[in-house]
């Protein structure tokens, strides 16, 4: 089965976008770095669930999740981050790990954290590692029925190792 790529998709919705080119990066770190974007204005997209259901959490990047409060939040008490091998055969268009968040192109629910909702713009992965989708939140928010979260993540120091978490329990499925 064919699936639209992130940019047919965004077409399709007559959505208005600018692609914003970047160095190859494989961290949300690194791609605000190379984007000259500040860690708190680039949204990352971890891929949480159970073995029933996986959905998007949408996060800054100088973020990590806590998994109690999102656990408690998303009323999933067996709830985990997926590993991209998992889910890496939804997004068929895109590198992994560069997944935009478009929750209904790929079948998943969407969060996104308050800090982002308030945004006039949002900025996440364009399905590459070397681009960059920026477009209106208000229209993220409606294409992607995202549910804005106030809690389950929290900011962090930018010398947090890639997948830290503020509890270790995390496991995978």
């Amino acid at each position: 089965m064919y699936t639209l790529t992130p940019f047919e998709y965004l077409d399709s919705l007559l959505i208005d976008y600018t692609l914003v080119p970047h160095e190859p990066s494989f961290t949300a770190q690194e791609t605000a770095e190379s984007a000259h974007i500040k860690g708190k204005d680039l949204s990352k997209v971890i891929v949480v669930g159970s073995e029933q259901l996986m959905s998007m959490v949408v996060v800054p990047a100088n973020c990590i999740l806590l998994q109690t409060d999102l656990s408690r939040l998303l009323r999933t008490p067996d709830l985990s981050i997926v590993p991209e091998h998992l889910f890496a055969e939804r997004f068929p268009e895109c590198e992994v790990g560069a997944m935009p968040p478009f929750g209904k192109l790929y079948n998943m629910n969407v969060f996104l954290a308050k800090e982002l909702a308030q945004n006039q713009s949002i900025t996440f992965n364009g399905g590459t590692h070397k681009l960059l989708i920026k477009m209106s939140t208000a229209d993220f928010i409606d294409i992607s029925d995202a549910r804005v979260i106030s809690m389950g993540y929290k900011a962090s120091n930018l010398s947090t190792p890639r997948g830290a978490m503020e509890k270790h329990n995390w496991h995978w499925v």
